[in-house]
């Protein structure tokens, strides 16, 4: 049918292609969030993890691993705790010791590292890891941590918290120091597609969750 004009009836214009399903497996995810200058991103979002590194094995969430260092936190505390009352007991007879204040730090020091340390390469994961069912392992191949991971894991997670125990002078302002230090892990832990914070980076290490 022409219009009044007489003019030939336009062509219908073509559909628009269809949009292409995700891939089959359910490994599709949205691109990860615009990342600011240097590669800061400045909302602070999750990055989407990648798939698993094998079947029943996924990169362990940020809600997990803190679930986890909770369990294990207070699993320390109350060993330190009873190992406080002895100190403060001594501190009473004796006085206030510095030199005392030190190598009680160095003992907190000391149980925090065995007891991270002997989990990572005896048992694959610390206590709180084992409850809710995540290791952590060599980010190259899965296997067990070395003693020399698991060694720079603890340091580069704990150190700067280690230090402020060890130090009590300087322990206000190392404190402040580990409060930005440990927010700084979480950011790059929740923009790294395997989970892999800053202390993994630097002990070659990743945290996996079985399902």
């Amino acid at each position: 049918m022409t219009d009044p004009a007489g003019s030939a009836p336009n062509p219908q214009a073509p559909a628009p292609p269809p949009v292409a399903p995700p891939p089959a497996g359910g490994n599709w995810q949205s691109p990860p969030p615009a990342a600011g200058p240097g590669g800061f991103n400045p909302n602070i979002q999750q990055v989407a993890a990648e798939p698993g590194p094998a079947p029943g094995i996924v990169y362990a969430d940020l809600v997990n691993r803190i679930i986890a260092l909770v369990i294990d936190g207070f699993i320390l505390f109350v060993i330190q705790f009873a190992l406080g009352i002895v100190f403060a007991a001594i501190q009473l007879g004796i006085g206030f010791s510095l030199i005392l204040t030190i190598v009680s730090g160095l003992i907190w020091a000391a149980i925090s590292a065995v007891y991270y340390i002997y989990g990572w390469t005896k048992m694959r994961a610390s206590f709180g890891q084992k409850f809710l069912k995540l290791e952590t392992v060599s980010a190259a191949d899965g296997s067990t941590l070395t003693q020399e991971q698991a060694i720079r894991r603890w340091a580069f997670l704990f150190g700067p918290f280690a230090l402020g125990a060890i130090i009590p002078i300087i322990g206000a302002l190392v404190s402040l120091v580990a409060i930005v230090y440990a927010l700084y892990l979480l950011y790059t832990t929740s923009q790294s597609p395997k989970r892999q914070g800053f202390h993994d980076v630097q002990a070659g290490t990743v945290v996996v969750k079985h399902l």
